[in-house]
């Protein structure tokens, strides 16, 4: 842990360098806690932990392609429950009221009855549930992750699938057509989207 005032301000200023080639905004802040976080956590001479900082660490999109942070800031429940909360703007509290972050791989916490019943509303729901939950957590999201969500959940249409989350406006979905795997990213209208969903489904 830093030793004193000094210190500290230097490795904040070390935090603030790797991200501030980020867009102002809340994944940058994401950014800049998940660095400081493992600054603080190394201890040491703030010299030395500069040259300990990943450089992807500097790039939320990388850090969204792990599906375990590397430097396992997130490894414990409680700071998942503080990013998904963060994310969703929601109480930390009422994190466990939708999502299940108990384990390094999120899942939906859900009663069946909270979702909409018919199946394509329902796989809008579940996959912007789903890649929020990843995005908060830094983790990339793939179309199987929903699928398996949407499965668990009696809600999938296996035919109309892809083209239900294809047509979303909500979210990019990237890789080749007819891939059966393919990556998603949440968009800026995604994330207020899930947002709203989450503060409705705990109303």
């Amino acid at each position: 842990m830093p030793t004193d005032t000094q210190e500290l301000a230097s490795l904040v200023k070390v935090a603030a360098e790797a991200t501030k080639d980020l867009a102002e905004g809340h994944l940058r802040d994401i950014a800049f806690e998940k660095v400081l976080d493992h600054l603080l956590a190394g201890g040491g001479a703030a010299s030395s932990l500069e040259n300990r900082v990943p450089a992807p660490a500097a790039d939320i999109g990388a850090a969204q392609q792990s599906s375990v942070p590397a430097d396992g800031v997130l490894g414990d429940e409680q700071q998942r429950a503080d990013a998904v909360a963060r994310y969703f703007k929601i109480a930390p509290e009422q994190v466990v009221d939708i999502f299940d972050v108990s384990d390094q791989v999120p899942a939906l916490k859900l009663r069946s009855t909270q979702l909409e019943t018919p199946r394509a509303e329902a796989t809008r729901q579940i996959a912007l549930l789903i890649t929020g939950v990843h995005t908060a957590l830094g983790q990339e999201t793939s179309t199987s992750d929903i699928k398996q969500a949407t499965d668990e959940y009696s809600r999938l249409d296996g035919s109309n699938f892809m083209k239900t989350l294809t047509d979303m406006p909500e979210l990019a979905v990237l890789g080749k057509r007819g891939s059966r795997n393919r990556i998603v990213r949440m968009k800026v209208r995604g994330a207020e989207e899930a947002q709203g969903l989450v503060q409705r489904l705990l109303d």
